[in-house]
């Protein structure tokens, strides 16, 4: 996700005329074949669905789920291409230019650092597609006892695509810890179960003793991919603050389709558990 201020960008919509649905001059057929020339993504692909589906729109969903580079990339061309208009488009070129981390005197090195996020990007694509076969072919699985144990392969995989350092299985005195990784510089454990139904208040109890013992700071996460009861989530805040969040298999999937990068995601899970004390939030009101 790209970190542009609103006021950015504001700027960039005034500039390339999007109050009106359209990008510039652009056609919807110019405009695919525009962006895929920049950055070798398809804007017309399902990822970029935004309220009406229009260029402006497209362009507004991207710029929320791209990195910095990326989006730097593409709106650099989108300038390069359009005529200036003075202090607006200086002004717009100045945005390109942070989100590059370069300077006007440093756009050769931004341009190919923004080529190599756009590899990077795509990379990462083809992975987590790779990974998302693999999770559903884990879900038809009649042997559930297996189909965990292959999800801790999954998941370490997801984790280290995204480089939060995950630390595989380990084991402390009297007891077994699925992972841990880091975010933030903070410490989080992980616990994930495939169970049938939503797992009861039992199971969130023995997770919250494990992240209790060993530190004030340490934090968790606890995947449970069929969920939780709505008895376990509310016993869980009742009268202690928790110290970790729940994702369940919708969240897993909406990650893996690549609808919200899993860095963010679990930021704005954190921020809701800081904030609200909320263990379990649909995915939907993340978006």
């Amino acid at each position: 996700m790209a970190d542009l201020t609103v006021l950015e960008k504001r700027k960039l919509e005034q500039f390339f005329g999007m109050g009106s649905g359209y990008v510039l001059d652009f056609s919807n057929r110019s405009f695919e074949e525009f962006v895929r020339d920049s950055v070798g993504l398809s804007i017309f692909d399902s990822r970029y669905d935004y309220g009406s589906g229009s260029k402006a729109n497209r362009l507004r969903a991207f710029w929320t789920k791209e990195s910095n580079a990326v989006v730097g990339k593409l709106l650099g061309d989108l300038l390069d291409c359009a005529e200036p208009k003075g202090a607006q488009h200086e002004v717009c070129r100045l945005i390109v230019n942070r989100l590059l981390g370069g300077s006007a005197t440093s756009s050769y090195a931004a341009q190919s650092d923004g080529n190599a996020a756009v590899a990077a990007s795509k990379d990462r694509s083809r992975e987590l597609e790779k990974l998302k076969e693999e999770f559903f072919a884990l879900a038809r699985n009649a042997d559930r006892a297996r189909a965990g144990l292959a999800l801790e392969n999954v998941l370490n995989r997801l984790f280290h695509l995204y480089e939060l350092q995950p630390r595989e299985p380990f084991r402390v005195v009297g007891e077994q810890i699925d992972g841990s990784f880091e975010l933030d510089s903070h410490i989080y454990l992980i616990e994930s179960k495939w169970e049938k139904k939503p797992l009861p208040e039992a199971d969130l109890l023995i997770f919250r003793g494990k992240i209790e013992g060993k530190s004030t700071f340490t934090r968790g996460v606890f995947i449970a991919l069929n969920g939780i009861s709505k008895e376990a989530q509310d016993a869980i805040t009742r009268g202690k603050a928790p110290s970790f969040i729940v994702m369940d298999g919708c969240d897993l999937t909406m990650i893996l389709n690549e609808e919200m990068a899993l860095p963010e995601f679990l930021r704005r899970r954190i921020r809701l558990l800081a904030e609200q004390g909320r263990i379990y939030v649909s995915f939907a009101e993340l978006a």
